[in-house]
Formats: structure tokens, C-alpha cells, sequence
């Protein structure tokens, strides 16, 4: 699977800055001086590991424990790359579908378009259970209650301002069947989601921590589960 650096300009800032400050601190040759440089440079190797790797794990994990049945219907909101996408994609077979929908914004995905993870899906012949869109979460193109999941990982939190993640939790709560599940993976604005969701009148909701393998730099990714 190809994988997609996020954010790419942070963990640069944070390994180049980094550098910096350890050529500066081996200069003053005062020991705690290395405190900050140290930190910024584990901030920047765990971002990596968790965008390249530990995020993979955690998608992987997160599939495993859903309750899919082969002819589910499930949207999910940023597909970027379609990591998320391709794996609840394996778990299906037709009429059951996995539709993916994403603005394609490169600032938040490296060589994220809708062409590439197109080529990806072709390449693990799942084109037959799974389909890509544009659309922008905040206005779902989909009628009232039409999928058994909605789920979403680490993208919500590209959406700005804090009314319009309300929005998209809406949206997402609007398209979900009566007794589906949304599920979303992310390192920033879970309590936001979760006082929207508890205000949409949800029945169950849970949060819980990702570990290790979701430790962007000091943000920790929390899986958040809320059914309708």
C-alpha cells in the first residue's frame, strides 16, 4: 500500500528545527541545553512512525473489531490515500460497498488526489465493493440514513472553523442508519465531536486511547465509537 505522509510540512519543521537547535546546544557544551533540541527531534521520528506505520495499525485493529457483514454500506469521510477504505473494502462483497469521499487537499496528504488512491483500489481489486467521490464532508451529497457505518481517520480535524466540524458530524450522523456506528480516529477536537454527537442524541459512546502506534510527536490519537 502506498502511504501518505501527513501534514508533511510538520514533521519537516520539527526534525529541521530540531537540527538546528542540537548544532546550537553541542555548541554551548551545557548539557541541559540538549532538553529542547532532544524533544523536537522525538516529536518528528514519532510522527513519521505514526503517519507511516503506527496509523496503518491502528486502522487495521479498528476494522478487526467492527461488526461488518459482507453487504455493509459504509462512507468514509477523508479517504485521502484510502488506507481505512481499502480494509473495510477486503471485509465486503457486493451489493456491499465502502464509498469514499475526500476535497483531495495536498496540504493535509502528500500526493493526495482522487486519480492515485484509484490506482490503489484497482491495484487490490476492490474496485467492485468500493467508489471514490468529491465532496466535501460538511455537505454530504447522500439521502437520510442511507449507511451501516460512517467512519473517519485523522481528517475531521483538517476542517475549519469549529462549526463546520459540527457540521460534518451532522452530516455524518444525518446519513447513518438507525442503529449504525460512526467511528472516527483523530488527534485533535474529540470532545467537540463527542458533545455533538451526545447532543444528536447517540446511544452509546465510547473514546479510548490508540497507544504508541498513534503519537503525533506530543498528540495522541483517540478512537472515538458512537452508535445511533
Amino acid at each position: 500500500m502506498k502511504k501518505g505522509l501527513d501534514a508533511p510540512l510538520v514533521p519537516l519543521l520539527l526534525i529541521s528545527f530540531g537540527l538546528v537547535a542540537l548544532v546550537a546546544a553541542l555548541s554551548s557544551h551545557e548539557l541541559i541545553n540538549l532538553i529542547f533540541p532532544l524533544i523536537l527531534l522525538v516529536s518528528g521520528g514519532l510522527y513519521l512512525y505514526t503517519s507511516l506505520v503506527g496509523k496503518y495499525k491502528i486502522i487495521v485493529r479498528v476494522v478487526s473489531q467492527m461488526d461488518l457483514q459482507p453487504n455493509a454500506q459504509v462512507l468514509d469521510l477523508g479517504t485521502g490515500h484510502g488506507a481505512f477504505l481499502m480494509e473495510i473494502a477486503k471485509k465486503l462483497k457486493a451489493p456491499g460497498k465502502v464509498t469514499g469521499i475526500d476535497i483531495w487537499n495536498q496540504n493535509d496528504q502528500l500526493n493526495n488526489a482522487l486519480a492515485n488512491t484509484q490506482q490503489l483500489i484497482d491495484a487490490q481489486d476492490l474496485t467492485g465493493v468500493s467508489q471514490l467521490t468529491t465532496a466535501n464532508m460538511t455537505d454530504l451529497p447522500f439521502n437520510d440514513e442511507t449507511f451501516n457505518f460512517v467512519v473517519a481517520s485523522v481528517a475531521i480535524h483538517n476542517v475549519k472553523p469549529a462549526s463546520a466540524r459540527a457540521k460534518a458530524i451532522s452530516e455524518a450522523y444525518r446519513v447513518l442508519k438507525p442503529g449504525g456506528e460512526i467511528i472516527i480516529i483523530d488527534i485533535e477536537h474529540i470532545a467537540q465531536y463527542q458533545r455533538t454527537l451526545q447532543q444528536l442524541g447517540v446511544s452509546e459512546l465510547t473514546v479510548s486511547n490508540a497507544g504508541i502506534n498513534g503519537m503525533y510527536g506530543i498528540m495522541m490519537t483517540r478512537i472515538l465509537r458512537a452508535r445511533k
